[in-house]
């Protein structure tokens, strides 16, 4: 359930006194960017990062933000704070208004909008079994990737609704059929002590995949590749998993019909990543 408090630019609010305008840019055009923050004990997990990719999503729409990094940080503690959360996800929105409804956005203006809900963490509680998405991932010179933006996730709508019965999630495929992610998820491959995950080309640099590959995987002494993963080969590792902030650390049991052993590399990486989120770790939050 939504908490009852959100901030609308520059103040907080009563989450139902937040009006939108059927006229806004972002429903008709997909002109909206977004980000997506955990908190842990009422700790807020990697919020500069965040905020950080936010900006650079922003920007990439050409949305003016007049609220400093250090101004939004303030805004998800004060958020978490109003409505007394725990364990919760910030989500972080920033979309054009109604000044232009055409496509060109003329003299429109950015509004950004935080709001939460209670979400307690799970990381890698079960598994996950995928099926590979009916629409396939485009190349990257004609999406944005590295944006966390509706348009993305309006295909990762339609494929996780067409999804097989059965399974839980989709796995995206490029046109020349290499892994790209789930989706809304990174994907990583298992074998031996070794960790293998696709290039970032047509899929989002995840915060969590970055925390895995820089920060996990030296402590915990495996090696990780960062490569193009052909589907083809995809049943030749040992075990897989997903990553993300809302998902945490997932285990694949399964992708179409293809079965996967429970792993303890991954359960290593799991707890690793909950001793990080609850701050036992030396690692920085």
């Amino acid at each position: 359930m939504i908490s009852e408090i959100a901030w609308a630019d520059g103040r907080c609010v009563r989450f139902d006194e937040v009006s939108l305008s059927p006229a806004t840019h972002g429903l008709s055009y997909a002109t909206s960017v977004f980000d997506g923050i955990r908190t842990y004990g009422g700790r807020i997990f990697r919020c500069d990062d965040h905020i950080a990719r936010l900006r650079r999503s922003a920007e990439l729409f050409g949305h003016t933000v007049h609220y400093s990094n250090a101004d939004l940080a303030d805004a998800c503690r004060e958020l978490v704070r109003a409505n007394d959360l725990a364990d919760a996800y910030i989500k972080c929105l920033v979309f054009y208004d109604d000044t232009d409804v055409s496509f060109k956005a003329q003299g429109s203006s950015s509004k950004v909008v935080l709001f939460a809900l209670p979400f307690p963490s799970n990381s890698a509680a079960e598994q996950y079994r995928l099926s590979t998405a009916t629409w396939r991932r485009a190349p990257a010179s004609c999406h944005p990737y590295q944006a966390k933006t509706s348009s993305t996730y309006a295909l990762s709508y339609l494929s996780h609704r067409g999804r097989a019965d059965g399974y839980d999630d989709v796995l995206f495929l490029s046109t020349a059929d290499a892994v790209c992610e789930s989706s809304g998820s990174n994907v990583f491959f298992v074998e031996g002590d070794a960790l293998f995950t696709p290039t970032a080309e047509l899929a989002l640099d995840g915060i969590t995949r970055r925390v895995i590959i820089d920060e996990l995987c030296p402590r915990l002494k495996l090696s990780v590749t960062e490569r193009d993963i052909a589907y083809d080969e995809i049943g030749s590792f040992d075990a897989a998993f997903l990553c993300g902030t809302a998902i945490e650390i997932m285990g694949i049991s399964g992708i179409d019909e293809i079965r996967y052993a429970k792993s303890a590399v991954v359960d290593a990486i799991a707890t690793e990543y909950r001793h990080l989120t609850s701050g036992r770790s030396a690692i920085r939050q």
